[in-house]
């Protein structure tokens, strides 16, 4: 009797355990998660089905179920959804194979190195203890400098497998939208939310740059983007922020599909001109042309009060013969090489 029911319990209760140490392990691998998937639950959920007696296939096939399922609840990527499969799959298959190995004497000290890549799996795709320390302790700092939490929430730590960081959503308050993401890249934030507030903010002046230039220049093939503020901000983020930035702001004017450097040099110059006419105000002004094939892109930067010329080629020494273009567009203005300097 004790024979049978051992094996109703083999053949009943394991693949229900299998089943839940499936979804444990594939939910800590799970960006929502948080600092769950810096944690090597799914190495140790799969070492603890290691030792339950059924079908090594089988109990494989509940752990990809299970890390398809739990992924497909985060993301609608196939992709994704195939990726997490994969790796509680593997995880499975390494915890079965250390605990074979581990019961075998004379294999035993092998044991280590499946559970080894199992842990470095976990690692690759769910982060680590002191990577999610760091990030958390630099984003609430962050946090505590720029939000006060009142127009918005910033959510928990996420890790993304993909570009191994942390990020954390930002969502407006009252009505929970997702506005913006804040990246931590080892001590550095990025905040994607700022760049949205800085674009909304430099949206008026951009507008003037653009039709001071299409009334000069009303065939004039360019556009006028928003690049950044310098030092915003002065103190918590707002995108109500009602302060004149006006000079801190930098605006690139890109200029069409110029394919030398005498038209570009020569087209930047008119439209520098033509800015100065129209009493633009700004912090800089960066014209960018070329990136064809024939020649690199080139940058003109034009500072506030556009009196002041830096022209800067991404391709270091091979435009210093181009002084003496650069002379003839820009007279005596100062001319500082910014990468590849001349000696």
């Amino acid at each position: 009797m004790k024979k049978y029911l051992k094996r109703f319990y083999d053949a009943a209760f394991s693949p229900l355990i299998c089943a839940v140490l499936g979804f444990i392990g594939a939910l800590c691998i799970t960006p929502f998660s948080g600092v769950a998937t810096a944690l090597p639950i799914l190495p140790l959920c799969a070492l603890a089905a290691g030792f339950l007696k059924m079908n090594t296939a089988v109990k494989i096939l509940f752990f990809a179920i299970c890390g398809g399922l739990m992924r497909a609840g985060y993301s609608a990527e196939v992709t994704d959804i195939l990726v997490f499969a994969l790796v509680c799959a593997a995880c499975a298959a390494l915890g079965h194979y250390t605990v074979v190995l581990f019961k075998n004497k004379k294999y035993r000290f092998w044991a280590v190195i499946p559970l080894g890549v199992a842990f470095a799996i976990q690692m690759a795709f769910g982060g680590n203890l002191v990577s999610y320390i760091n990030a958390k302790n630099t984003t609430d700092d962050y946090v505590n400098s720029h939000y006060d939490g009142v127009n918005e929430d910033v959510g928990g730590l996420e890790y993304h497998y993909i570009s191994r960081t942390w990020r954390r959503e930002i969502k407006s308050l009252p009505v929970p939208v997702v506005v913006g993401e804040l990246v931590v890249c080892k001590n550095y934030v990025r905040d994607n939310y700022v760049n949205k507030v800085e674009a909304h903010l430099m949206t008026e002046q951009r507008a003037a740059v653009a039709n001071a230039l299409r009334d000069a220049f009303p065939d004039g093939s360019f556009n006028v983007e928003s690049e950044k503020i310098y030092g915003y901000p002065d103190s918590d983020v707002f995108i109500t922020d009602e302060n004149d930035y006006t000079d801190r702001m930098v605006f690139a004017v890109y200029l069409g599909a110029l394919t030398n450097q005498e038209g570009f040099l020569s087209t930047a110059s008119l439209y520098r001109k033509a800015l100065e006419s129209a009493g633009i105000d700004a912090a800089q002004i960066i014209f960018r042309g070329g990136g064809h094939g024939l020649y690199p892109m080139e940058e003109v930067y034009f500072d506030s009060p556009l009196q002041n010329t830096r022209i800067k080629y991404n391709c270091g020494g091979v435009f210093y013969p181009l002084q003496r273009e650069l002379d003839k567009h820009f007279g005596n203005e100062q001319i500082v090489y910014i990468k590849g300097e001349k000696q």
